[in-house]
């Protein structure tokens, strides 16, 4: 029994064998995580008045606290803006698969010589593609840690907040909750 080289197979299988690592690559490949646009907020604080303080003296006391915890925190809720404070990048890169597989195929269809062009363009778009798609990777991986990172912060800026307002509302005779 001879060896067959790839170049004397029949066209169909040989468009099969060279479509197979980019049918792979497909199934292998998974949408990324959706991004939550922003943190969710804290649940609002029970504010309970321990000195008999009158509702428009409670609302004032809140006003200013609100106020005090935003220059304190740099984050104000209202807006839910601070000096972190940023939307998240999107993740849905994918322009270097698509692009890998036209120069790929443009260089493979150039490459191969005028009668085997489209064998030429197919291997060349696939492999365009498969290194195409690993730079689309490893691009998704540096927005995901961005848009993790930019999270754990507003986090912080928010928790930040938080204690502020706490703060402020127990030293003006507040029991909060």
């Amino acid at each position: 029994m001879h060896a067959t080289s790839a170049n004397t197979l029949p066209l169909p299988i040989r468009t099969k064998l060279l479509l197979a690592p980019l049918l792979l690559l497909a199934a292998c490949s998974t949408a990324p995580a959706p991004h939550a646009s922003q943190t969710q907020p804290a649940a609002p604080l029970a504010v309970y008045p321990s000195a008999g303080q009158s509702p428009e003296q409670i609302s004032r006391d809140r006003y200013d606290c609100h106020l005090w915890a935003v220059q304190q925190s740099h984050f104000d809720p209202a807006t839910m803006s601070g000096d972190n404070a940023s939307l998240p990048v999107p993740a849905s890169p994918s322009h270097n698969t698509a692009a890998g597989a036209v120069v790929g195929g443009v260089a493979g269809a150039i490459l191969s010589g005028p009668h085997h062009g489209g064998e030429g363009a197919l291997v060349g778009a696939v492999m365009g593609a498969v290194v195409g798609a690993a730079g689309d990777a490893n691009e998704a991986d540096r927005i995901e840690a961005i848009n993790a990172e930019r999270a754990a912060q507003q986090s912080l800026t928010e928790g930040g907040y938080q204690r502020a307002l706490e703060a402020c509302l127990v030293g003006r005779g507040y029991s909060v909750r």
